[in-house]
């Protein structure tokens, strides 16, 4: 800080542009907050812009937002500042502004591809105006048929609608310009999976794999394809390559695939295994399900229903302390006979053990009351007696 200070003071005495230039060379190496101090005390439009995009570097949104407001207000047509405060709308989600700021680029620089691509971007933002993004991207693409962004949003679109001929069509040509577009040559393989063109799809995704694209579904579709090829072996290795990346959470439609894989070159072993573990890894619990007609039951009044689903809830999820400790105030209004009800209670001590945190700890305390006010009832009745 010291040597800023010297600098600046020393700086400011002389000529503008020395004191710019370091107020540059901060703002190059990342010392933001030094070249804004630097920036603010040479005004210029220039400084306003660059106090702008430090602000907008360090993540302080409002304070970037407003020097460009201000810096507009004064240079309403510098275009620039305008494109940058856009983009920041686009950033915090701010889209209706976005679009404000787009739309009047697009009026003032109407060659500029790019304004219409960030018009597009703003619309898909606004639920209303979603369907203008498409016309905006091919806006950019006519003006310049080299805008990766724009082809891969026209591409991306006619994916989703299953329009083949329409994605090949952007696509391929974006591949001329771009022949290592990951964007692209991974919707080339979708829409050729997608649309059975598996053999087509092959060199593709294994393109994207060469790219060094590593996710699981770009190998567990490899192995599809290979398998329509009848080539086993390279497809248990792309679905082998998909468990990894799936990690502990396999999925299951993967297993069976390697599984059938494996029946194929008849190794029952395998196959026997990967389609076991397929089962094992969809196994499915219906504790919510259970607890919502447990709670329809006991609205009606069905105690002893409800009871049982409760039961039926807690088999699923043996580990919510939750539906234990509504087990027993139920069975605690259900049960005429202390003793049993005491048992409930007891058990539920036995398996929450110790804890004393949460709402454990708030079921723990509810519960050893009850349990000393059941033990004291025993006690009365068994004098009465």
């Amino acid at each position: 800080m010291l040597i800023l200070g010297f600098l600046v003071s020393t700086l400011t005495a002389g000529a503008q542009s020395p004191a710019l230039h370091v107020a540059d060379s901060l703002y190059a190496l990342g010392n933001y907050t030094g070249a804004i101090t630097v920036y603010a005390k040479e005004p210029s439009a220039k400084s306003s812009l660059q106090i702008a995009r430090a602000y907008n570097a360090i993540g302080n949104y409002d304070k970037a937002e407003l020097q460009y407001k201000n810096l507009l207000e004064e240079h309403p047509d510098m275009l620039l500042a305008r494109n940058e405060l856009g983009k920041l709308y686009l950033r915090t989600k701010q889209f209706e502004k976005a679009k404000t700021e787009f739309g009047e680029l697009t009026e003032k620089d109407a060659e500029n591809a790019d304004n219409f691509y960030q018009l597009g971007k703003s619309c898909q933002g606004i639920v209303p105006e979603m369907e203008n993004a498409l016309p905006n991207f091919k806006k950019a693409f006519r003006r310049d048929e080299t805008h990766l962004k724009s082809i891969y949003e026209i591409g991306k679109y006619y994916l989703k609608h299953r329009e083949k001929d329409s994605v090949l069509k952007y696509v391929d040509k974006g591949l001329e310009f771009y022949p290592n577009s990951v964007e692209l040559i991974n919707l080339k393989a979708l829409v050729l999976f997608n649309h059975g063109n598996h053999r087509e799809a092959v060199p593709w995704f294994e393109r994207l794999t060469e790219l060094g694209e590593e996710k699981a579904y770009i190998y567990e579709r490899l192995g599809d394809c290979y398998v329509r090829k009848i080539e086993y072996e390279k497809a248990i290795m792309a679905y082998e390559s998909a468990l990894k990346l799936d990690g502990v959470n396999p999925n299951p439609k993967t297993l069976l695939s390697l599984s059938k894989s494996y029946l194929k070159l008849k190794d029952y072993t395998k196959a026997d295994a990967f389609a076991k573990e397929a089962i094992a890894v969809q196994q499915v619990t219906f504790e919510d399900e259970y607890e919502v007609l447990a709670n329809i039951a006991l609205e009606q009044k069905d105690v002893k229903t409800g009871l049982g689903y409760l039961k039926q809830a807690y088999e699923e999820d043996p580990s919510s302390t939750h539906l234990n400790y509504r087990i027993c105030l139920v069975a605690d209004n259900y049960y005429a006979d202390p003793e049993v009800k005491l048992k409930y209670y007891e058990d539920f001590l036995n398996k929450i053990g110790n804890s004393g945190s949460g709402m454990d700890g708030i079921y723990r305390d509810y519960v050893t009351k009850r349990i000393s006010a059941i033990k004291k009832e025993i006690h009365m009745n068994a004098d009465g007696e």
